[in-house]
């Protein structure tokens, strides 16, 4: 979540050496604080409730820097939820209340969230200028995310050259966290695919067994996916089958839409049996 997010903290009516502490609007910091818990239990509808009241209460106080927070992840958690053309609108609800209240300068975070709902709709020369502006942020953690977009726009549109930029980006010094290894395995899978399918198969499949690891199920569909164009590259058309079959329950199972990955080959037809579907007649 986005890193100028209000913390929640204790009010305190003073501190050691007689110093006191301004007051905090604890409506607010609650709401933020139980969004932010529900999407770590991905309850995303109480997530998105909790960000708009959040938002609300921002707008009552005149608080243009919590209005950014409560509107950066409002969008967030819409587009986690497969709503890009909502989050796009978010988005830009945002950016107007901040430009009304003399914020209307870049955003890098909000930059990077408009480029990744522009990319779920395919509109992919809108959103590569904007995933290439986040990359300009002062936070590590959203320029990673950036180059990540950045890489898979450029693969989506064959730009080798931005491609190849994106993924010497993401070249880390090991050990990294977890997340930050699985975007540089998935876009090195991306370069090589054409070239060294075998490689890029082994590099999808590692960058899928880190998302899974970390809860990015998303993410682990996308790499399964490509895990499976690169095994039918190299021949292996029965791992590329059960690898797209892979991929394609994990979205089902998510309500993933088929436009989410258009160009990178995620809308494989489910074939296999799911254990856990309601019965027919009940």
């Amino acid at each position: 979540m986005r890193a100028r997010i209000l913390p929640l903290v204790l009010l305190l009516a003073g501190c050691a050496g007689g110093k006191a502490v301004a007051p905090q609007d604890e409506t607010l910091a609650q709401a933020m604080e139980s969004g932010r818990q529900s999407v770590a239990l991905d309850r995303l509808s109480v997530a998105e409730s909790q960000y708009r009241l959040a938002g609300t209460r921002a707008v009552a106080r005149d608080d243009a820097p919590a209005i950014g927070d409560a509107g950066y992840n409002l969008a967030v958690v819409q587009l986690a939820q497969d709503r890009p053309a909502d989050a796009l609108s978010t988005v830009a609800a945002t950016r107007g209340a901040l430009a009304l209240r003399g914020h209307g300068g870049g955003d890098a975070e909000l930059d990077l969230v408009q480029a990744a709902a522009l990319h779920r709709l395919s509109r992919d020369a809108e959103a590569a200028p904007l995933a290439a502006s986040a990359m300009a942020s002062p936070d590590p953690a959203t320029t990673e995310q950036a180059a990540l977009l950045g890489g898979l726009i450029a693969d989506a549109r064959g730009d080798r050259a931005t491609l190849a930029a994106a993924a010497a980006r993401l070249a880390h010094t090991r050990p990294v966290p977890a997340k930050w290894q699985a975007d540089e395995d998935e876009l090195r899978a991306r370069m090589v695919l054409a070239t060294d399918p075998a490689t890029a198969r082994d590099l999808a499949r590692h960058a899928a067994d880190l998302r899974q690891g970390i809860v990015d199920y998303r993410g682990m569909a996308r790499a399964l996916t490509l895990a499976a164009r690169a095994a039918g590259q190299a021949g292996d058309a029965q791992g590329a089958a059960a690898l797209s079959l892979q991929a394609a329950q994990s979205m089902k199972a998510q309500g993933v839409k088929g436009r989410d990955v258009k160009g990178q080959g995620m809308q494989p037809v489910i074939t296999g049996p799911d254990p856990f579907a309601t019965p027919s007649g009940t």
